[in-house]
């Protein structure tokens, strides 16, 4: 049987200790790992989701923090990142890329306000972008695009996750990765349209329950693909 690699391209609700390349800023760092009750790289989404499935981690690309938008080098468009999906010589054979949460965090505009499809510091362009480069660098990979899911808050019952947190609707940046996904023949895990909310202590982050929650819809929407 033949093994299959996973790599992950994510932001810090993906990042863990000990888990991401030298120098990335991780979220789940002891400290946070324990307030989430946390014990485990196991107990990530994606390391359940990879041992769903029989696979291996290749890389967690995963820095705390970024954005898909921007010219930082830590930007989820940028040559560094896309071009750090390998580990030696073994190159992945699924990405699962999940990201956007930051981007509608921040208000990153989805459309470009020039000419220049490509711009970076669009949702839309980075994203091409992304995709674009991921493929280039690694041309066998099967690309995998998560749409952002909604939260909840574990100890405030009447929380309610913001639809339009800094003036674009949440699902504005969804239906740009299911259309981008498609026009780069990527496949999309609407975690969105399968209505996945997952437990959080701040609105974003996954705790032990949350990071199970997101593994599950993961999992379903996989399930149908793989």
């Amino acid at each position: 049987m033949t093994l299959v690699y996973f790599s992950i391209m994510g932001d810090s609700i993906s990042s863990i200790v000990g888990t991401v390349p030298e120098g990335y800023r991780v979220h789940y760092d002891y400290e946070n790992m324990q307030k989430n009750a946390i014990r485990y790289i196991s107990d990530s989404w994606w390391a359940k989701v990879i041992t769903h499935f029989g696979g291996r981690i290749c890389v967690n690309n995963s820095y705390a923090g970024s954005c898909v938008a921007g010219k930082h080098p830590f930007s989820g468009n940028s040559d560094k990142r896309t071009g750090l999906l390998h580990n030696g010589n073994v190159a992945p054979d699924i990405v699962l890329v999940y990201m956007g949460i930051k981007d509608f965090g921040r208000g990153v505009p989805i459309e470009n306000k020039n000419p220049f499809w490509k711009n970076p510091l669009s949702f839309e362009g980075a994203y091409s972008l992304m995709l674009k480069r991921i493929r280039n660098n690694y041309p066998d990979c099967r690309i995998i695009c998560g749409t952002v899911a909604r939260t909840y808050h574990a100890k405030i019952p009447n929380w309610q996750f913001p639809e339009d947190f800094a003036g674009t609707p949440l699902e504005d940046y969804n239906q740009c990765i299911r259309f981008l996904a498609q026009k780069q023949k990527c496949r999309v895990a609407d975690l969105s349209a399968k209505k996945i909310y997952y437990e959080t202590l701040d609105g974003t982050h996954p705790t032990l329950i949350g990071h199970e929650e997101l593994a599950r819809g993961w999992i379903s929407c996989l399930t149908d693909i793989l």
